[in-house]
């Protein structure tokens, strides 16, 4: 049961965390913003997440700390995953051929297994920290969160394009 709850909510993290770089990739924040942005999210969901999770200060604490030990490395990872995306895009639209083509999925392959790897070992971490009910929370609440950012960006985007760019 715990492996199937460490696994479905791994899953669900990493392709929310990707969605929410994919939302924000084609925006015109300059890094400055973005960082800022990222930062108000961050704080939102620690915010959101002690409270759906009911929990104290000092398993809020720990649970915190082990989800921000892998977000830089992890926000690398989605990085590289999307500017291998338009080098790909590049090769395909340029026909810069097949051994191009693969050597680039390659890259997103390799970047995918070490963010899913990183995934597994915050996951491994929070069966530590959350009891059961609280994992189950914590995915409920992560999907519903990352729907939420999701929609917020997208509606912030189709907004920014209607005021004469």
């Amino acid at each position: 049961m715990k492996k199937m709850i460490a696994l479905t909510l791994a899953v669900f993290v990493v392709f929310g965390c990707c969605s929410i770089t994919y939302a924000g990739a084609e925006t015109k924040y300059n890094a400055k913003e973005m960082s800022e942005m990222r930062q108000k999210i961050k704080e939102l969901k620690k915010r959101k997440l002690k409270e759906a999770l009911s929990l104290d200060k000092e398993t809020a604490d720990k649970l915190f700390a082990a989800i921000d030990q892998h977000d830089a490395k992890m926000r690398e990872l989605i990085q590289a995953m999307k500017d291998d995306i338009k080098d790909l895009k590049q090769a395909v639209d340029g026909n810069k051929g097949e051994a191009a083509e693969k050597a680039i999925v390659d890259k997103i392959a390799a970047a995918r297994k070490e963010l899913l790897a990183l995934k597994q070992t915050e996951m491994d971490e929070l069966q530590g920290i959350l009891s059961v009910s609280q994992q189950a929370k914590y995915i409920l609440f992560s999907v519903d969160f990352h729907r939420t950012i999701r929609k917020i960006m997208a509606e912030k985007r189709s907004g920014m394009g209607s005021k004469g760019d």
